[in-house]
């Protein structure tokens, strides 16, 4: 197959799936009926930048007013959104221009994670029948399609597409290109979200073995910790005025996290410099250089020695942190999510591994290279569950290994019955997590899952309908429907579930949990208009169930206070009530 053949191939799949995942979701399209409350957050923010809030200025002013939330996510997040509703509002309006963008947006990532497995497959297997397969599978990934699916613009589908795109270039010949090329999607990822930390320490810590083991890969590894220290810096210049130089928060790129890069860059050119002849000398050399890497963060944060949650109010941690189920280990989760996690890795090991045992020389190299990437991926899927997309998608080619040459013999059975049989059991194995996720869920259905299905309805826009005809006001509302009011309503909330705003997250919950007589003296500190929230979602369980005798289960069970006025909102499962 021709090079320019193998790629319409593969844009004809991402068109096919594209349609299909369009038509699949066409009412949560229909209904602005978000994955999750950080989606609309995002497309918030986009909003509120392209009315002319600046470039350097993440805060989200509607929350905790008046000072205002400083959200820590990425202006890199927002410019395919940005660009996508600038090029269509003059021809469809503001709100249509959105519509088509939360559409549009997750496919296009989708696409370019389809080509780039497409293109490690390619690498490492030799055969476009083969990677072609692979890029089939992609959307058959539970967690790789929940993170690419329309409606979902959170930073997610980017960060698994930079992973790929460094796995693609360590796959390679290991020259200083390839170095470059994996440094600048490191790069990127970091300035993303620093979620990615511990695979990009396992990346580089792959091609510093790669050095220690064989001194001719000294330009990759150059190359990459060069590559990953300017590449941070510059973006950090682009994306941060010059004051954020002298703060160093510790949940996204700052200047801590850039000295630190910087440090590990430069150690790293001038330990390869010296003419260190043993691998147990250079393995000395690297330890040294990662030690050196840390000091900067005692010197300059030692706060974020705890990671970027170690400051978080008690209360916020026990009701909030501890209930954000894609951040618990795979221990902590529903056995059917842990088959979606982790049933694809596994396979996707096996098959590396067993690439790596029929392979030699270079080929056998790169397999290697990916057993390593895709080992760590799955450690950790299994520490922190959201993690899993990577894992996933790193998974496929090792999968293909196996599955591939199985497909092609089912496909020679001469028995129709029997060939069709055979085809569909390789079929189903190529979707693992799927497989044994449906099937744990039929048997054994998980009440947090059915409850979340139940209450999505409450993020409806239509349900936000009544809501927004109300007289503009400060809603004390739960943290997980709060940006659904901001982004469908005029009206300003107290907190959202984003940790910078802990001090105004604190409140909510405390006036949720808290006595009505507490509840009242939050409300009028921070001069509410409205308590609002919709019975059933988890949130609202948690609260009652931790204080059934709270103000919120009080609320929930009719017992409407003296200082609250009820109002009606027709047809909308959301409760709400006037301050008076």
């Amino acid at each position: 197959m021709t090079k320019r053949r193998f790629w319409l191939s593969v844009a004809a799949i991402w068109a096919i799936t594209s349609i299909l995942l369009v038509v699949i979701a066409w009412s949560a399209i229909v209904a602005w009926r978000f994955p999750d409350p950080d989606d609309q957050m995002r497309l918030l923010q986009v909003r509120d930048w392209l009315a002319g809030q600046s470039w350097f200025d993440l805060t989200q002013h509607r929350l905790n007013i008046p000072a205002g939330v400083p959200m820590h996510w990425s202006r890199v997040v927002d410019l395919p959104i940005a660009a996508v509703i600038l090029a269509l509002r003059p021809l469809l309006g503001q709100l249509a221009a959105e519509h088509v963008a939360l559409v549009a947006v997750p496919l296009l990532t989708l696409g370019v994670v389809m080509a780039l497995v497409a293109a490690l497959a390619r690498r490492l297997l030799a055969n476009d029948g083969a990677a072609l397969m692979a890029a089939c599978i992609v959307p058959l990934g539970v967690e790789v399609l929940h993170q690419l699916r329309p409606m979902r613009i959170d930073h997610h589908g980017w960060q698994m597409a930079t992973a790929l795109l460094a796995a693609y270039a360590l796959v390679g010949a290991p020259t200083r290109k390839a170095g470059l090329l994996a440094g600048t999607a490191i790069a990127i990822w970091l300035s993303i979200s620093l979620e990615g930390l511990p695979m990009i320490a396992a990346i580089l810590a792959l091609v510093s073995l790669k050095w220690a083991v064989a001194p001719a890969n000294r330009a990759l590894l150059t190359a990459t910790v060069a590559g990953t220290a300017s590449g941070a810096v510059l973006i950090f210049l682009v994306l941060h005025p010059v004051a954020a130089w002298r703060v160093s928060p510790c949940d996204a790129v700052s200047p801590v996290y850039l000295a630190m890069l910087v440090v590990a860059a430069a150690g790293t050119i001038v330990l390869t410099a010296l003419p260190i002849r043993t691998i147990i000398g250079r393995l000395i050399g690297l330890a040294g250089v990662g030690v050196a890497a840390l000091v900067p963060l005692p010197l300059l944060a030692p706060q974020c020695a705890a990671g970027p949650f170690g400051q978080l109010d008690p209360l916020v941690h026990h009701f909030w942190y501890m209930n954000v189920a894609e951040g618990l280990p795979l221990w902590d989760q529903a056995p059917s999510v842990i088959a979606d996690t982790i049933a694809l890795p596994l396979l996707g090991l096996a098959g590396a591994a067993f690439a790596v045992r029929k392979s030699a020389g270079e080929a056998r190299t790169r397999w290697i290279t990916l057993t390593f990437l895709l080992a760590a991926a799955t450690a950790a899927a299994i520490v922190v569950q959201r993690a899993g997309g990577v894992a996933n998608l790193l998974a496929i080619v090792g999968a293909m290994r196996l599955l591939h040459p199985l497909l092609l013999r089912a496909r020679t059975i001469d028995n129709l019955p029997k060939r069709i049989l055979a085809t569909s059991c390789v079929l189903a194995a190529a979707a693992p997590g799927a497989v044994f996720g449906a099937t744990l869920r039929a048997l054994a259905p998980d009440p947090r899952v059915a409850t979340v299905h139940r209450a999505m309805g409450c993020l409806d826009a239509s349900d936000m309908q009544a809501l927004h005809a109300l007289p503009p006001g400060n809603v004390l509302a739960p943290l997980d429907i709060s940006p659904a009011i901001l982004l469908l309503t005029p009206h300003d909330a107290v907190a959202s579930g984003h940790h910078r705003g802990a001090t105004a997250m604190h409140d909510v919950i405390a006036a949720f949990v808290g006595t009505e007589a507490q509840a009242h003296a939050i409300v009028l500190r921070r001069r509410i208009d409205y308590v609002a929230f919709c019975p059933g979602l988890p949130e609202i369980m948690i609260y009652e169930s931790e204080a059934p005798s709270g103000f919120l289960a009080g609320l929930d069970a009719g017992r409407t206070p003296a200082w609250l006025t009820p109002v009606a909102l027709p047809g909308s499962p959301a409760k709400v009530w006037r301050v008076r």
